[in-house]
């Protein structure tokens, strides 16, 4: 077993070539880890694209990516995404 640590100031993530990894990053900063939950409110999106420089349809890409891969899933809620806890452990 290997342990990375994806969410510090230099993070894999950032370094990383896949642009939706970069996303990620900005996702396990803003994420409630007590539930696991990340919240694609205008503020969260916002700060992310200021970060990463890119407008709202690159980051809406970005997202998608990260669902299909399975990094993130869907609730039932609209615009609230679970980590997937397969993946990532605390």
């Amino acid at each position: 077993m290997i342990t990375v640590y994806l969410d510090i100031n230099d993070s894999i993530l950032l370094k990383s070539k896949d642009a939706p990894f970069k996303v990620l990053f900005y996702i396990l900063r803003q994420a409630d880890m007590d539930h696991y939950m990340w919240y694609a409110d205008k503020v969260h999106k916002q700060y992310i694209m200021s970060k990463l420089e890119i407008a709202l349809p690159t980051l809406d890409t970005h997202i998608a990516s990260l669902k299909n891969r399975g990094f993130i899933k869907t609730t039932d809620v609209r615009g609230r995404y679970r980590l997937n806890m397969d993946i990532f452990s605390t």
